[in-house]
C-alpha cells in the first residue's frame, strides 16, 4: 500500500512538476501535493497544510526568493524540511543554502534520491516533534519526574552521567547504537566513544554550559567498539537539585549518521570530479589562491600552473565508446598521480583537460623541462578492449607574474597556452605570452562577429569553375564561402572556419552553402540549361553529427535538385579518422549519384591501403604537387603515379591550383581529367557565372 505524503512544490515548470509525482508514485509513495509559482501564494498556500515536506526548484525566478522561504518559515516557526530541485553543475552554488536551513539537494535531472530524501526528512520531522514535546514534558517534569520513568524511553537513546561526567545509566538503544554492552559503558564517562568532531576547547565550553543549568543541543561524531563512527543529534539536560547545583545530566542521542553522510557526498561531488576524484575547478582555483597567498607572505613556493590536454581524445572516444574513454581518462588521471610530486594538486578541468599546479620549480625552464619528462612518462601504451593505446598530450604552462596574479587568470592563461600549443604541434609544450592571450581575444572577436553575420547578410558564396581537360567544357564547380567584415574587410577562411567548427557555426554556414549552391542549380540548369554540378566541402562536424545524407535528401525533394548536380568534399584526415562510419555515409550519397571528391589528397595521413576501401568519385590532387614540376623530375613521377592509381582504382583527378598554361599542357599529357584554378578563373559570385560560361562557350565556338 502507498504510504501517503503532503508536498510543497514550488516550481513553474508543468513537466519537471510531473517528474517529480511520477518518481514519488514509483516509489511507493502516494502524494497530496499542491503547486505554487509565487512568493505571495507561497505564504499562503504553506499555512493551509500540514505539509511533509517543500520541494524548491533552483530556477528563476524561484532561486533569487529561497531566502524569502526560508526567513518566512523561520518567522512562522513553521518546521517543514526544504528540498532544493538543483542542476548538477550548480550543486557547489547551491550548497550555501544548507547553511540557512535547506535540509538537502536533489539533482533534477536523475530524481534518483527523491524518495529516499523525503521519507528521512518526514522520519526526521516526526522525531523532531516527538523529541520536542518530550523536552517540554521533561522542563514542566523535572523535579516531579523519577529518573527511572525517563531510562525506559525506548524512542531515543538515553544516557545519564551523575555531576563528574561518569556513566550511571544507558538504554539498550544507546548501547547498542555505540557497539559496546551496557555493562562495558556504566562507570566510564562519554570519552570511551572517542568523539571525533569537537576540540577540547569545545567540550570545555559544552561542560560549561550544562554545569550552569542551561540546556545543550548539537551533533556529535562517535566511534562505535568496531572503530566504525556514527553521528548523533544530541540533547544533554541538567538535572538540579533542592540546593541549586547539578547533580545528574541526561542525553537523549538521536541518529542522523544517513543524513551527514548525504551531505558529505554532496560536498564531495561539488568540489570533486566523479570518474577520477580529482578536485574540481572550482576546488582547484581555491587551492591555486592558497599557493598564491603563502608565495606574497612568504615568497616561498612559487606557483605554476600546467594545462594538459589528452590529444585526439574525441577520435579515441568515438571509436572505442564512452566507457573505454572514461576507463583512459581515469588512468591518464592515476599516471599524472603516479608522475607528479606529493605536494602537486591535480585536477581534471573537465572533459579530457587536467591541470597540475607546482610550486617547487623555481623556472619556466624547469617547468618546460618537468611537461616533456611527463609527456615521456605517459608515453607507455594503454592496453585497452583489446588494443594498445598510445596517448600523447599537449601542455600549457603559465607561471604566477607573468601567467597573471590572481588563480582564475594564472589557470585561463595556462589554458591559453595549451590551446596556442595544439594549434602548432600535438605533443608540444608552450609557455603562456601575451601575444597569445591578443590572439584569443583576436579569435573571440571574430568568433563573436562571425554569429552575427549571417543574420546580416556578411556571409556569401563564391564559385570556381574546373575544367574537364578532354571535352574542354566547365561542367563542375566548387562552391567556397567568403565572409566581407563590415570593418575588418575580406577575413580569410583559414582564420574563421576553424573558428565556426569550434563553435558550432559551421552548421548554419554549411546549410547556407547548400541553399546558395542549389540556387546557382536551379538558375544555370534548370533555366539556362547549362549542365552543372556544384561541390561543397564538409566538415567533420557536418559529416558525422548533422547527417548530411538527409540534408542532401530535403534539398532534393524541396527544391528537385538533380542529385547528380551536387557534390561532397571530403579532407583526407576526416575520410580516416573512422572508417566503420565514414564509409557507409560515402556510399549512401554515391548510391542516390551525388559525386564524392577527396581533396587535398596527398597533404593528410592517409595510408594508400585505404584509399580503395573509400567509395570515392573523385581525387582532387593538391595545389602543392604542382611545385616544382617539370618533366623528368621526381615531383613529375609522383604526380603520374598518384593519377595513374586514381584511375586504377575508378576515380576521376582534378588538380588543383593550376596557375599557368605549362602546368596544364604538363597535367594534360599526364592524363589527368580536370583542372581547377586561377589560370582558368578565380571564385566568382553567383551573377558572374552565367555571363562567365556565354563567354567561355563563346570562345570555343568562334
Amino acid at each position: 500500500m502507498a504510504s501517503p505524503i503532503s508536498v510543497l512544490i514550488l516550481e513553474d515548470d508543468s513537466s519537471s512538476v510531473f517528474d517529480l509525482v511520477r518518481e514519488m508514485k514509483a516509489n511507493g509513495l502516494s502524494p497530496l501535493y499542491r503547486v505554487v509559482e509565487s512568493l505571495q501564494n507561497f505564504e499562503l498556500t504553506v499555512l493551509e497544510e500540514d505539509w511533509d515536506a517543500i520541494i524548491c526548484s533552483t530556477h528563476a525566478p524561484f532561486q533569487l526568493e529561497i531566502p524569502h522561504y526560508l526567513k518566512f518559515l523561520n518567522e512562522k516557526n513553521l518546521d517543514i524540511p526544504v528540498i532544493l530541485l538543483s542542476e548538477p553543475e550548480d550543486f557547489h552554488k547551491n550548497l550555501t543554502y544548507m547553511k540557512s536551513g535547506v535540509n538537502d539537494i536533489i539533482d533534477r535531472k536523475t530524481l534518483l534520491r527523491l524518495t529516499e530524501v523525503l521519507e528521512r526528512e518526514r522520519r526526521e520531522l516526526v522525531y523532531r516533534k516527538e523529541k520536542n514535546t518530550t523536552e517540554t514534558f521533561l522542563y514542566q517534569s523535572l523535579k516531579e519526574i523519577q529518573l527511572q520513568k525517563f531510562a525506559l524511553d525506548q524512542a531515543n537513546k538515553v544516557s545519564i552521567t551523575d555531576a563528574n561526567g561518569i556513566i550511571t545509566y544507558v538504554n539498550d538503544a544507546f548501547a547498542k547504537a555505540t557497539g559496546y554492552q551496557s555493562f562495558e559503558l556504566l562507570g566510564q564517562n562519554h570519552r570511551i566513544l572517542k568523539s571525533q568532531n569537537k576540540s577540547k576547547e569545545e567540550w570545555e565550553k559544552i561542560w560549561e554550559t550544562i554545569h550552569k543549568g542551561n540546556v545543550w543541543r548539537g551533533e556529535i561524531l562517535n566511534t562505535k567498539k568496531d572503530g566504525s563512527i556514527f553521528w548523533v543529534d544530541t540533547t544533554i539536560v541538567p538535572f538540579i537539585g533542592t540546593d541549586g547545583s547539578v547533580f545528574q545530566y541526561i542525553a537523549i542521542h538521536h541518529d542522523i549518521t544517513d543524513r551527514k553522510l548525504a551531505e558529505e557526498q554532496l560536498t564531495h561531488d561539488a568540489f570533486y570530479d566523479n570518474l577520477t576524484g580529482l578536485p574540481n575547478r572550482a576546488l582547484y582555483l581555491a587551492r591555486i589562491e592558497q599557493k598564491i597567498f603563502t608565495y606574497n607572505i612568504k615568497k616561498d613556493g612559487y606557483p605554476i600552473v600546467f594545462c594538459i590536454n589528452i590529444d585526439n581524445f574525441k577520435r579515441i572516444n568515438h571509436s572505442l565508446g564512452n566507457e573505454a574513454g572514461d576507463q583512459i581518462l581515469i588512468i591518464f588521471a592515476e599516471k599524472l598521480k603516479q608522475f607528479s610530486d606529493k605536494d602537486a594538486i591535480i585536477t581534471r578541468l573537465g572533459a579530457d583537460n587536467f591541470s597540475i599546479l607546482m610550486n617547487h620549480l623555481l623556472s619556466i625552464e624547469e617547468a618546460v623541462d618537468y611537461a616533456y619528462r611527463l609527456f615521456e612518462y605517459l608515453g607507455d601504451p594503454i592496453p585497452l578492449a583489446g588494443y594498445e593505446i598510445y596517448l600523447t598530450a599537449s601542455c600549457g604552462i603559465s607561471a604566477f607574474g607573468l601567467g597573471g596574479k590572481e588563480a582564475d587568470v594564472l589557470l585561463r592563461n595556462a589554458e591559453i597556452a595549451m590551446f596556442h600549443a595544439k594549434s602548432q604541434k600535438v605533443g608540444t609544450v608552450a609557455v603562456f605570452n601575451q601575444a597569445m592571450q591578443e590572439k584569443i581575444h583576436f579569435q573571440l572577436e571574430i568568433q563573436n562577429d562571425l554569429k552575427k553575420a549571417l543574420n546580416q547578410n556578411e556571409i556569401s558564396v563564391f564559385f570556381q569553375p574546373i575544367l574537364d581537360l578532354k571535352s574542354n567544357q566547365i561542367g563542375h564547380w566548387e562552391a567556397l564561402v567568403r565572409w566581407r567584415h563590415p570593418q575588418r574587410g575580406m577575413v580569410s577562411p583559414a582564420e574563421f572556419i576553424p573558428l565556426a567548427e569550434d563553435s558550432g557555426l559551421i552548421v548554419p554556414i554549411t546549410r547556407f552553402v547548400l541553399e546558395q549552391t542549389a540556387n546557382v542549380i536551379e538558375e544555370v540548369q534548370i533555366k539556362k540549361g547549362y549542365p552543372i554540378s556544384i561541390a561543397v566541402n564538409l566538415s567533420p562536424q557536418v559529416f558525422y553529427d548533422q547527417n548530411i545524407f538527409h540534408w542532401i535528401v530535403d534539398l532534393h525533394k524541396r527544391r528537385n535538385i538533380p542529385y547528380a548536380s551536387l557534390q561532397v568534399e571530403i579532407t583526407e584526415s576526416l575520410a580516416m579518422k573512422n572508417l566503420s562510419e565514414t564509409v557507409p555515409i560515402l556510399s549512401n550519397l554515391i548510391d542516390i549519384g551525388v559525386k564524392v571528391a577527396l581533396d587535398d589528397f596527398g597533404t593528410g595521413f592517409s595510408s594508400l591501403s585505404y584509399l580503395e576501401k573509400l567509395p570515392l568519385s573523385i581525387l582532387k590532387i593538391d595545389k602543392s604537387f604542382l611545385n616544382n614540376v617539370h618533366v623528368g623530375s621526381k615531383e613529375s613521377f609522383l604526380l603520374v603515379s598518384i593519377i595513374n592509381m586514381a584511375h586504377d582504382l575508378g576515380y576521376s583527378v582534378v588538380a588543383e591550383g593550376v596557375e599557368e598554361l605549362e602546368q596544364l599542357e604538363l597535367l594534360q599529357s599526364y592524363q589527368c581529367d580536370e583542372i581547377q584554378g586561377y589560370w582558368l578563373s578565380k571564385p566568382i559570385p553567383f551573377p558572374d557565372i552565367i555571363p562567365f560560361l556565354d563567354q567561355f562557350y563563346q570562345k570555343e565556338t568562334s
